[in-house]
């Protein structure tokens, strides 16, 4: 599993980084996270038009799973008062 988002790509890591999905894409599987929407994408590889060849291959035949909420490694700190207000359920 890949995480995308945690860093932006310089140009070659973008490069590189197309090859594989593009390599990838119809022959197998591809399990990605990130913390950024499509939109921001462009931003992140540096070329907008390079995410968008990506994201195509990507959303091609892809279940997406978004996940919403609060952190879960941050909800037992949360709790207890800790790191930021207690929780109030």
């Amino acid at each position: 599993m890949t995480k995308i988002g945690y860093l932006p790509f310089d140009s070659l890591a973008a490069n590189l980084f197309f090859q594989v999905v593009s390599a990838r894409y119809e022959r197998g599987s591809i399990l990605l996270t990130s913390n950024k929407s499509f939109g921001e994408w462009g931003e992140l590889m540096g070329d907008p038009i390079l995410a968008t060849a990506i994201l195509d291959r990507l959303l091609h035949h892809s279940h997406i799973v978004n996940i919403r909420g609060n952190s879960y490694r941050l909800r037992e700190k949360m709790r207890t008062g800790a790191y930021g207000s207690p929780s109030t359920t």
